[in-house]
């Protein structure tokens, strides 16, 4: 590039948007929600927020507290899920702001409580090995005094036809009767097209609706 060619641009397509995640929503009965991290997979997470809201997403997914306030604005902050949970210095913020952290491990479980209680979700270590509270790690008293709002897992190789996904959602069932939540969630992009039993209440699409995966290959 010389100094005098233009800059390169990136342009959303929003109809396109709007018509891979209805794609989704209708591969099953379950809610679909959107994962709108890293500002909406670089297209811009209030731009992505705006259309799928009003195509009817009520469950968004992002990474950390400061992606919450950034679209806090557009959408009742209950539906903006915090996948990076808390740390300590971020209590002071949870209740002010009025997004859901989702709890990754017993000392972010202590964390929450330490905010005040309220709603939370739950990720589970099913089998990704780097996500998620194991099932060796839960106990009476650790999930005391919890409302578990959604109850989730994330498939390590649900874009593979591997064994692994069905010990993944045999586990994630089995864990789920154990611990009470209103929702149940397990399948991301690819994990959405290994059919019904993998949707439970609500989907977490990301990659897929931004093009990274063409229908053909879900």
């Amino acid at each position: 590039m010389t100094e005098f060619d233009p800059p390169l641009r990136l342009h959303l397509d929003g109809d396109a948007l709007v018509a891979n995640w209805r794609f989704l929503q209708g591969q099953g009965s379950a809610a679909c929600g959107a994962a709108v991290k890293g500002n909406g997979y670089g297209l811009g997470a209030r731009e992505v927020v705006i259309r799928l809201r009003d195509a009817g997403c009520r469950d968004f997914f992002v990474a950390h507290w400061g992606e919450a306030a950034a679209i806090a604005d557009l959408v009742p902050t209950e539906w903006i899920s915090v996948l990076n949970g808390i740390t300590a210095e971020d209590i002071p913020l949870i209740r002010q702001l009025g997004a859901v952290p989702v709890l990754n491990s017993p000392r972010q479980i202590a964390y929450g409580k330490a905010a005040g209680g309220g709603t939370c979700h739950m990720m589970l270590d099913t089998g990704i090995n780097r996500l998620g509270i194991g099932p060796e790690q839960f106990s009476t008293e650790l999930l005391a005094g919890l409302n578990i709002g959604i109850l989730m897992s994330h498939l390590a190789s649900a874009d593979e036809d591997s064994p692994q996904n069905e010990r993944q959602r045999a586990l994630f069932k089995q864990l789920s009767h154990a611990i009470p939540a209103e929702r149940l969630s397990l399948a991301n992009s690819a994990g959405i097209m290994l059919g019904p039993d993998y949707h439970f209440d609500l989907t977490r699409p990301g990659i897929g609706l931004y093009g990274g995966i063409e229908r053909s290959e879900l």
